[in-house]
């Protein structure tokens, strides 16, 4: 897990868990505070940080220096050098490759709500409204030029891109996009899927039985023949209470830091 929200504090024991608190730990250095685990992955990051922070900074710059209004500019820099960081720290993981790498990519939901809304809350001119919407859609290509190393699946891979609009004050449907060896699969035109058969989707791709007392159903129709759907189907009645671990903590919490950041993103206030 890669800057997953309410991943803090990481157990030591739940695999590669690289916080929603791990670029600030990165950022400000010292012992750890349960930011990142295993501990032992820490030094490995800390060495690829600065090549990762000028990559994101470099990028995040070439792509919007042609955009005319500076605080537009400023906010889709901002979110840009964000997400690239994150792509740079799950780029930057250790071998070998793992059954499944899972990153959440804030930057999108950030670019929208500060773009597209008025600081006081009153209504955007709509010639202002027009350019910024047009900004974002510049966000849009970056941000699928930074995710292309990620996204193209080898033999025997799986990639999953999962959108779900943020901060919007009606339903708006996400997206779902699945590629498998190298191929964007097509799916049906009929097929309606929620947001809670994510997870039995991700599940049913593993081979992970599925508990009986998730809410959604796994998208078989990506996956295949009747054959091949009939050696997947595993379930289980549940998978027990929830538990957790608990997190060495040693290093200075990031706590105020934390607030700050979430403010400065649009996201407290």
């Amino acid at each position: 897990m890669v800057n997953w929200w309410a991943t803090w504090p990481a157990p030591a024991s739940a695999g590669i868990v690289v916080t929603d608190r791990a670029v600030l730990r990165l950022e400000h250095g010292g012992p750890l505070d349960a930011e990142i685990a295993p501990a032992s992955l820490y030094p490995t990051l800390q060495q690829a940080w600065p090549s990762i922070r000028q990559h994101a900074a470099d990028l995040a710059a070439g792509a919007f220096a042609d955009v005319t209004d500076p605080a537009a500019q400023a906010i889709l820099r901002r979110s840009a050098e964000l997400d690239a960081t994150i792509v740079g720290i799950a780029q930057a993981l250790p071998g070998p490759p793992r059954d499944l790498d899972v990153l959440y990519l804030p930057g999108l939901d950030i670019a929208q709500h500060a773009l597209l809304s008025a600081g006081d809350g009153s209504a955007q001119a709509p010639s202002a409204v027009a350019a910024r919407v047009e900004a974002l859609r510049r966000y849009y290509a970056f941000l699928g030029r930074v995710i292309g190393p990620l996204g193209r699946p080898g033999p025997k891979q799986i990639v999953m891109v999962v959108t779900q609009p943020g901060r919007v004050q009606s339903a708006v449907p996400g997206i779902l996009g699945i590629a498998r060896d190298g191929v964007i699969l097509d799916v049906p035109t009929n097929a309606a899927a929620r947001v809670v058969d994510v997870a039995p989707t991700v599940l049913y791709a593993l081979g992970v039985p599925i508990s009986r007392e998730l809410a959604g159903e796994p998208l078989r129709q990506l996956f295949g023949g009747a054959d091949m759907n009939a050696s997947r189907e595993r379930y289980v009645s549940t998978y027990g209470r929830p538990f957790a671990s608990p997190a060495a903590r040693e290093g200075r919490p990031l706590d105020q830091e934390m607030i700050d950041r979430l403010r400065s993103l649009g996201y407290v206030k």
